[in-house]
């Protein structure tokens, strides 16, 4: 229970921090036009639909 409660504090850090480093450019920056979502939400959806087969693989394997 200790070592999962440490766990999750310690990816909360880590997400805390990273929202940090990872900001949007300024406004009149230049960098113009909108972000291509697509690649990653395709990742998302195949890794969700992998970890959901996985999941039912090993409850019928019970």
């Amino acid at each position: 229970m200790k070592k999962n409660l440490v766990q999750m504090i310690t990816m909360t850090v880590v997400l805390f921090l990273a929202a940090t480093v990872a900001h949007a450019t300024p406004p009149g920056s230049g960098g113009g036009g909108a972000a291509p979502i697509d690649g990653g939400i395709s990742l998302l959806l195949a890794a969700g639909a992998s970890y959901g087969v996985n999941k039912l693989y090993k409850n019928k394997k019970k």
